[in-house]
């Protein structure tokens, strides 16, 4: 596999009591705060994609207040593919896996990401799945269709399994998607061995609560990170654009299963992360992809934490 990541994709969080964890100048540092411990945010690669394919059934005034809100004026939808490694205590938890080398040219970085950082990725205990779409799943195999992490302890909602597991997951899919089912079922044949479940409310492990952001998949997961600094959401897809997802929650985009109840779990989630002052981490706001949501007059606005 080409190395085509450098340490500028890697991204630090600060440890706790405000010490700024130390790191060479070549790394770029996104100030997170834990206890014990150290959040990362490594990048898959860019994932650009021409806007009929992100619009497919999106047109005329509707395509384009989604393209102004955005500022896309090339037709090509830009949007980074974050993955979160928090290392605590003897654990490193590993948020999704990427997208591996079968999915667009351009992802599949993660790997080369983790080594350049001097992260040895057979030392991650926990794989946790926010869903499973392409780029957050199917980098679990390697170039042999093998585990890459085989000895991992792996965990994912009931819902979010029993659904891309069952025989009407391809049917589900929009003309064109069919491969999201597939490739999803076949990842979860390598997993039935070591693969645990949860469902919203539970503590999947020390600190870490699952929190049911279903919608965008049906079972879709977000997980609060509870930390007496402050809690911080890793939040998956369930909000994916600093702009549309957060000043505009009430928009139905397109890649959400069911959209409309994806729109009232991101208004639902908005206003807690505002209200409790949670920190966020998600997979497709602008590299690192950590921030805040604070309130703004009647609806939210995203602020990004500084680098």
């Amino acid at each position: 596999m080409t190395m085509r990541s450098t340490r500028r994709q890697f991204a630090a969080s600060a440890v706790a009591a405000m010490t700024l964890a130390v790191l060479p100048t070549r790394l770029t540092a996104a100030s997170q705060l834990f206890a014990g411990g150290k959040l990362y945010s490594f990048s898959d690669g860019p994932m650009n994609l021409p806007i009929e394919s992100v619009f497919y059934d999106i047109f005329g005034d509707d395509r384009q207040k989604y393209l102004k809100a955005a500022k896309v004026s090339d037709g090509i939808w830009r949007r980074a593919v974050n993955v979160n490694l928090l290392e605590v205590g003897e654990r490193k938890i590993l948020f999704d896996v990427g997208s591996g080398l079968n999915f667009l040219p351009t992802l599949g970085e993660l790997p080369a990401a983790l080594d350049a950082a001097g992260v040895d990725i057979g030392t991650i205990t926990d794989v946790v799945f926010t869903h499973a779409h392409p780029d957050h799943i199917w980098g679990i195999l390697d170039d042999f269709d093998d585990l890459l992490m085989p000895d991992a302890a792996y965990h994912i909602s009931q819902a979010e399994w029993d659904f891309w597991d069952s025989d009407d997951a391809v049917s589900a899919m929009v003309p064109g998607r069919e491969s999201f089912a597939v490739g999803a079922k076949s990842r979860f044949d390598k997993l039935r061995d070591q693969i645990s479940f949860f469902k919203g409310g539970d503590e999947i492990l020390s600190g870490i609560e699952a929190v049911d952001t279903s919608g965008h998949t049906p079972g879709h997961a977000s997980f609060l990170i509870h930390n007496p600094a402050g809690p911080v959401l890793v939040a998956g897809d369930a909000l994916t654009h600093p702009v549309i997802s957060i000043e505009y929650p009430q928009w139905h985009d397109p890649a959400d299963m069911d959209r409309e109840a994806a729109a009232l779990m991101r208004k639902r989630l908005l206003d807690r992360l505002a209200t409790d002052k949670i920190g966020l981490a998600a997979t497709h706001l602008p590299s690192p992809g950590f921030g805040r949501v604070e309130s703004n007059q009647s609806a939210w606005r995203y602020v990004a934490t500084d680098s």
